[in-house]
């Protein structure tokens, strides 16, 4: 019992906390992360992209439902591709490199916050990053954001390290890891992460040019910059060597333009503001009192220089590229986090009132989301015994409270936000039961091995994922009337009941609702429209046929 309070507390062995916390997270990470279909819109891009790299044996030139797909470098498809290869072209093989870089990038937080605050910075660091609200949210979702994030916090560890232990050794990884991080989301993130290392070295030499001069000399940008740009540009210049003008109009909408020169009502100055004030929930409102903290002894701030540099850089950007998106921020979390860590550290620091906020920060989001638990599992209609994980919780909140230090402020809404995922990862197959996707391409593909060069019809929208799924083209905003009257060849078709009624000659192999609604990565309407369908109520949902010839 002792070994577990002293884990509950962290107060044991830094080896042992680090290892076990770290497998802790690495499982819930792992729980159920292959479980659902592959999520429409923006994950299906990249799970049909791969497919089609390997149905074509072309890496190189991505295309999304047999179109060129020019929008963003190719990294993270082989990423998802290297793991295809190994474990299938399936949503375990497809997710699996988001999971492991989600991980690694909680590693390399922790690293960094251990480079910065020693051994128990790192540990905060590590539970802080791991349970952010926003990173969990895309933890298994096969996008750029994950591997980016990786990729970018793995770059500014090694540039800090190089930096403080004069080694161009780690210097070297940094601008490898730059530039890998180049070939995720684009060129703008030389500018990101080279403008983070520059204003920390600026503002280290205290602006004095002496002392940047030496160690730009040390830093040999001249041979950086070159390695950068040959790692993370390559496949750009090939695209454009290639197929010119047509690649590069899309590339630049999808980059600069989207950055500069998008079209937006107004400039919504404190987005990012807002942003911070729910992305790395349940510390969110610690960072904001540490901000405050910071602002009024800004004398002290010194120790807070890397982190400051590192955000300050973001919210300029971001702030002034005209798209804006909150999952942009989401490598902007150690910076916030690091933030915290000293006054954590430093336990003697904050009296009387200053005190009970600071404490208040972290005991209520861990109690409200103790009481999201429950709701959830009420509104979910989850598995009853995970009724007992509130008076688990509750325990915890109590005894993790009782004589408040700073381990036990940082431990409480760790735990319990663990406890929160744990039982929403075991909704998700509930979920499969409005997701029929998988369902419709094995009845095409299996049952009734319809031919791949026959397209298939949608009944006026693109449902995303089903190229991925029925393996095949899909056609949208065709008049499905005239196609299935006017076809002479086989026929395939994706039809709403309304619809239906208007046709003859077709046989229908498969009826079911599919989401009809906003976008599935609106997730939190999608689980209320499926635990609504789950009672009978469908109206978020269109009623969906598929026919054949008959």
């Amino acid at each position: 019992m002792n070994k577990i309070n002293d884990i509950l507390t962290l107060r044991a062995s830094h080896q042992t906390l680090v290892g076990l916390l770290f497998g802790v997270l690495g499982g819930v990470y792992l729980l159920n992360f292959h479980i659902n279909d592959i999520w429409t819109p923006n994950e299906s891009f990249y799970a049909d992209a791969v497919r089609e790299m390997f149905e074509s044996g072309n890496f190189l030139d991505i295309k999304y439902n047999y179109e060129p797909r020019y929008n963003k470098p190719p990294l993270t498809y082989w990423l998802m591709a290297l793991s295809s290869g190994v474990f299938g072209i399936n949503e375990f093989g497809l997710r699996l490199p988001m999971v492991l870089t989600g991980l690694g990038s909680i590693w390399f937080t922790y690293l960094l916050g251990r480079l910065q605050f020693g051994e128990k910075g790192g540990l905060y660091a590590m539970m802080m990053m791991g349970v952010s609200v926003q990173l969990l949210a895309v933890k298994q979702y096969a996008s750029p954001e994950v591997p980016l994030t990786f990729f970018f916090v793995a770059s500014l560890y090694y540039s800090l390290k190089g930096y403080r232990e004069r080694s161009f050794k780690n210097i070297l990884l940094f601008y490898i890891l730059l530039g890998l991080a180049v070939l995720i989301k684009g060129y703008p993130y030389i500018v990101v992460i080279g403008g983070i290392a520059g204003l920390f070295v600026l503002l280290e030499n205290k602006l004095q040019w002496k002392g940047i001069w030496k160690d730009i000399l040390f830093l040999k940008p001249h041979f950086g910059l070159p390695l950068v740009i040959a790692l993370g540009l390559s496949w750009i210049f090939y695209m454009y060597w290639k197929d010119g003008q047509e690649f590069w109009l899309v590339y630049k909408r999808e980059t600069f333009d989207r950055a500069f020169t998008r079209k937006e009502s107004s400039m919504r100055w404190f987005f990012y503001f807002k942003v911070m004030a729910w992305t790395i929930l349940p510390y969110s409102i610690a960072f904001y009192f540490a901000a405050i903290k910071w602002i009024r002894d800004w004398k002290k701030a010194k120790v807070i220089l890397f982190p400051f540099c590192w955000l300050i850089v973001m919210l300029v950007i971001f702030t002034f590229s005209k798209g804006k998106i909150p999952t942009y921020f989401i490598q902007a979390h150690p910076a916030m986090i690091f933030m915290i860590i000293p006054i954590l550290l430093e336990k003697s620091d904050l009296k009387g009132l200053w005190r009970i906020l600071w404490n208040s920060t972290f005991i209520i989001p861990a109690t409200l989301v103790l009481i999201g638990t429950g709701v959830m599992i009420y509104e979910l209609q989850l598995f009853p015994a995970l009724y007992l994980l509130i008076p688990i919780g509750g325990y915890l909140l109590m005894k993790l409270t009782k004589k408040v230090h700073s381990e036990q402020l940082v431990t409480v809404p760790f735990w319990i936000t663990l406890m929160f995922l744990i039982a929403f990862s075991l909704y998700l197959p509930k979920m499969e039961a409005f997701r029929p996707y998988d369902e419709i391409g094995s009845i095409i593909n299996n049952d009734l091995k319809i031919n791949r060069e026959i397209p298939i019809h949608i009944d006026k929208t693109l449902i995303h994922n089903i190229p991925f799924y029925t393996e095949r083209k899909a056609i949208r905003n065709e008049d499905i009337i005239a196609y299935w009257k006017n076809t002479r060849n086989d026929k395939l078709a994706l039809v709403k009941d309304n619809t239906l009624k208007e046709l003859t000659g077709y046989r229908s192999v498969w009826n079911g609702w599919i989401y009809n609604s906003s976008s599935e990565s609106q997730f939190f309407k999608f689980v209320m429209a499926c635990r609504q369908a789950s009672n009978g109520e469908f109206g978020k949902f269109a009623k969906y046929h598929l026919i054949v010839e008959e």
